[in-house]
């Protein structure tokens, strides 16, 4: 499978319609833009928390009407590896982080954040930022 797995971060950057993300979404085919079920908890936890609840809980849903979400599946092995790598070279890179640097590696995608350096040192994960 060959497509794009975005960070929470890069959802954020779409929504507010910031940086070149919104451009290059809307470059690119549907069918090659993945979303996380990590990114979903994460947004939807941040709708909960942000002032104006309801317009963002509507950010998850609009991901998942329109793009294909990517289950966790059997993820705790490469977790492991992966996490073990990262703390072998002295990083501590979040856990969602890691997750999602699974899912991109399972499914062959390149991970588009704007946290660069907690996903290029992640064994078998490709990433580029698309925030211009």
């Amino acid at each position: 499978m060959k497509g794009f797995i975005l960070d929470t971060d890069t959802w954020i950057e779409f929504f507010r319609h910031r940086g070149g993300v919104y451009k290059h979404i809307a470059e690119t085919p549907v069918m090659q833009i993945f979303a996380s079920e990590v990114t979903i908890a994460e947004l939807t936890y941040g709708a909960l928390h942000s002032k104006a609840v309801e317009r963002h809980l509507q950010e998850p849903k609009e991901i998942e009407e329109t793009f294909t979400v990517l289950p966790l599946g059997n993820w705790a092995r490469d977790y492991a590896e992966i996490r073990q790598s990262l703390v072998s070279q002295g990083m501590i890179v979040g856990d969602f982080d890691i997750i999602i640097g699974v899912t991109a590696r399972r499914y062959g995608l390149t991970v588009v954040t704007h946290n660069i350096k907690h996903f290029e040192k992640m064994p078998g994960v490709q990433c580029v930022d698309w925030v211009e």
